[in-house]
């Protein structure tokens, strides 16, 4: 609490690919002095989750989304660590939000359950999936809402990536990744998805390669290199794992 603006600090350090734990620190100061700041929340959230800190992590960007109901970044970071945490009923909603927020035309098309209706896992997956397919097609409107993006939606494929995943569809959840790396090739966090999505389908070297390209981008970043020791195991090299685990353990 001491620095004169822990936000700012929070941020050199990221820029900086200093230590996670530390920024963590700088975004924990940030809000306790000012609570209400749902990007300091998203930021802190982020950080927990980049450091394989899961649960305060969705703490975070919980409180984020509170703060700021239509951060559109707390909201994806919260799926995703929500699937990570195998908590799926709670990620296909907050994917639901995203879409209401960020298409709401689409979003308003989603059938609502009828009263006393029990709404299963499958069926709330389905409905997700069925509307980020429609944002999906919508690429023309997000390449006028974001010039020089394109006509591809970085962010919906994330999202569909996610949904692929959860069922285990991972040859799609592969595209869709690539699709977005195809328009955001230096998000580190993107790389990490492609590679342990890669590692769940068995291609263990193309993980690897996924892995080394998020720490080429981002060298700090402690999930990245566990699961690059993970795949280094499934692969037999036991040496180069060990380093990698290591590794991570001494960046906490």
């Amino acid at each position: 609490l001491s620095h004169e603006n822990p936000m700012a600090e929070g941020l050199r350090i990221l820029e900086a690919s200093g230590n996670l734990s530390e920024a963590a620190l700088a975004f924990e100061a940030a809000v306790q002095r000012d609570p209400d700041n749902s990007e300091a929340w998203a930021y802190l959230g982020t950080v927990q989750a980049e450091n394989e800190k899961e649960d305060p992590a969705i703490a975070a960007l919980q409180r984020s989304v509170q703060e700021d109901p239509s951060n559109l970044k707390a909201l994806m970071g919260l799926a995703v660590s929500y699937t990570n945490e195998g908590k799926n009923l709670q990620a296909y909603a907050t994917l639901e939000r995203w879409i209401s927020t960020q298409y709401p035309d689409v979003g308003s098309k989603a059938p609502l359950p009828s009263s006393g209706e029990v709404t299963t896992a499958q069926a709330l997956h389905a409905r997700a999936t069925s509307l980020f397919i429609e944002a999906a097609r919508r690429g023309p409107e997000a390449a006028a809402r974001s010039p020089g993006q394109g006509s591809i939606d970085p962010d919906v494929q994330v999202g569909l990536g996610v949904l692929f995943y959860n069922s285990s569809d991972h040859a799609k959840a592969v595209d869709c990744f690539t699709a977005a790396l195809a328009v955001r090739p230096t998000d580190y966090l993107l790389w990490n998805r492609l590679g342990a999505t890669l590692a769940n389908s068995g291609r263990s070297e193309e993980a690897i390669d996924a892995y080394y390209k998020a720490l080429e981008l981002k060298p700090s970043f402690v999930r990245a290199r566990y699961n690059l020791g993970v795949s280094c195991i499934n692969i037999g090299c036991y040496k180069e794992a060990a380093e990698h685990l290591l590794g991570s353990l001494s960046m906490h």
